[in-house]
């Protein structure tokens, strides 16, 4: 299902659609702003979520290193009492 949106554009963009669509590379002037913004969106949403991912795993948040630490601590001792039943 599509949502019709309202968009103001240049004179210059839209003679530039018609010539488009009068060409025929595209069938209207809103399939060519679709695709357009269809294109943008996953350019910039995979460029999103890359830096995303960068800035979350950086840097270690404060207190990780020692939880990690307490946690092996905890593991090795788990593992020893269990070897000693």
């Amino acid at each position: 299902m599509s949502i019709p949106v309202t968009a103001r554009l240049e004179e210059a963009v839209v003679e530039a659609l018609d010539k488009a669509v009068d060409a025929g590379i595209v069938p209207t002037r809103g399939a060519a702003v679709a695709r357009a913004v269809s294109e943008w969106l996953q350019r910039h949403g995979e460029a999103a979520i890359v830096e995303s991912y960068r800035r979350r795993y950086a840097e270690s948040e404060p207190g990780h290193d020692e939880l990690m630490e307490r946690l092996a601590a905890f593991s090795v001792a788990a593992c020893l009492a269990d070897n000693e039943r």
